[in-house]
């Protein structure tokens, strides 16, 4: 049993920020197992949703391991620090608010809070969209160096866009690197729109703040007034627990701190919506 407990953590081991998709080769070669056992062991996994298996054939982390991640989640400073700020915010631009995370090429929402407006959108938790999607992951995206940027899109999903929907998609992302926040003006899910900013740690972007209102509602006024909001919140969040925040707004703190959209969006009474 030992054994196979070892065998389970060298194969979960093997993925990484910089390599969260690998192909069956590259897990028995990073967990030191034979290709047999490794293939054993991820089918046996993926069961119990502890890694996922892609149509390319490549393995990845599981939605599971992002479950308990949450869990664990919650007793770290940085998500119990935002949360209830967060939800301030919520109420004072009558929108809906998200905290969510990188996992792979997608955002996956890990806590959120209703908007006070009714009909209004808003977020699923535990629901993802891919990083290109919405203003949370593009929030991350715009944190990354080119390199990583480029991975991240890598996908599918991303791949069957029109060029001229990824150029606006990269030209959003290099504009939010530039001041700081992503904007999504609900460009790919009908009437949801809202401003993202993410937050970063070793210069790495490992969460994102959003608001969630209408696309009729984003004025510029608005957007002004909600980034301004979400970046002094980051700051904030940031100087407690240690986390810079990314894009041309990050503060330095001490000694090197700096599936195919499914998020369908209607009515906070309607149960299929998500968040963004």
């Amino acid at each position: 049993m030992v054994q196979v407990v070892d065998r389970v953590g060298a194969l979960l081991r093997a993925f990484s920020d910089m390599e969260p998709e690998l192909t069956l080769g590259e897990c028995a070669e990073r967990s030191g197992l034979s290709k047999s056992s490794a293939h054993r062991l991820l089918a046996a996994l993926a069961e119990i949703g502890l890694v996922e298996r892609l149509q390319n054939s490549s393995w990845r982390i599981g939605g599971f391991v992002v479950q308990l991640a949450a869990i664990r989640l919650s007793h770290v400073n940085l998500r119990g620090e935002v949360a209830g700020q967060l939800r301030a915010l919520g109420l004072r631009f009558q929108a809906a608010t998200a905290f969510s995370v990188p996992n792979g090429s997608d955002m996956i929402y890990i806590d959120r809070t209703d908007s006070p407006l009714p009909f209004a959108p808003n977020a699923r938790l535990g629901s993802t969209a891919p990083m290109w999607a919405g203003a949370a992951g593009r929030a991350v995206l715009s944190a990354l160096d080119p390199d990583s940027r480029a991975a991240r899109l890598s996908t599918a999903s991303w791949e069957t866009l029109p060029d001229k929907v990824k150029a606006s998609v990269r030209r959003d992302i290099e504009e939010a690197s530039v001041r700081g926040y992503a904007v999504d003006r609900g460009q790919f899910f009908e009437g949801v729109a809202g401003v993202a900013v993410a937050v970063c740690r070793r210069g790495e972007p490992v969460a994102a703040l959003s608001l969630i209102l209408s696309p009729d509602r984003l004025t510029p006024s608005l957007i002004k007034e909600m980034s301004e909001a979400l970046l002094d919140l980051a700051n904030r969040a940031s100087a407690a627990s240690h986390l810079p925040v990314a894009g041309a707004h990050r503060v330095r703190l001490g000694d090197g701190l700096e599936r195919q959209p499914r998020l369908l969006t209607g009515p906070t009474h309607d149960p299929s919506s998500h968040l963004r």
